[in-house]
């Protein structure tokens, strides 16, 4: 489970191919009792990053409305603009806070349409509530993006079709689909990264 993708994470990275990436996290209320997980290894691909990688952070505005039934209305943000700075990095990810709902499609087309990133890494469920953009809309923007969309999937219970919709994702973007319950899947990420 997760805790063999913590223990795996003490390994070598190897160099990254990567010199530019946008990390988009889903740092929702379905994440709280993940929280703890997802910041650890956010902080461990930090450590690992080689020092000329830059990295930007996305994730959701503090603020949201409850809108009919089951929809919300929350805004992606920029938690971290596009740096090579560890320790603003390390403290962007330290201080995520795990609660509200979930744009996470208007998250990644935000991070599409910024410093056009060598590759994004996504950590989600696949599930969104809260986005503006649909899931048709970010798949045409993602193909014509020509950016790798690696997604790392926390699955959700149930998982209403959050891994068959990062799975598509991943793949029209020629990025990996990552399932961290799976011992290799810190292998993989670093095969994604290299």
């Amino acid at each position: 489970t997760t805790v063999l993708l913590c223990l795996a994470l003490l390994q070598d990275p190897g160099a990254w191919k990567t010199k530019s990436l946008t990390i988009v996290v889903q740092h929702s209320g379905a994440h709280r009792a993940m929280g703890t997980v997802i910041v650890s290894l956010l902080q461990r691909i930090l450590a690992v990053r080689p020092s000329g990688v830059q990295v930007s952070l996305i994730g959701f505005d503090r603020d949201f409305q409850q809108l009919e039934g089951q929809r919300y209305l929350r805004k992606p943000e920029v938690l971290q603009p596009r740096t090579t700075d560890g320790d603003a990095l390390s403290e962007a990810a330290a201080g995520l806070v795990f609660n509200g709902p979930s744009p996470v499609y208007d998250a990644v087309m935000a991070a599409l349409q910024s410093d056009k990133p060598e590759k994004i890494l996504l950590f989600s469920n696949g599930i969104d509530n809260a986005s503006q953009a649909s899931f048709d809309d970010l798949m045409a923007a993602a193909g014509k993006a020509n950016v790798p969309i690696t997604s790392l999937y926390f699955a959700s219970e149930p998982p209403a079709g959050g891994d068959t919709r990062l799975k598509r994702l991943s793949k029209v973007t020629g990025g990996r689909f990552i399932d961290v319950r799976l011992k290799d899947s810190w292998d993989q990420l670093l095969g994604a990264l290299r």
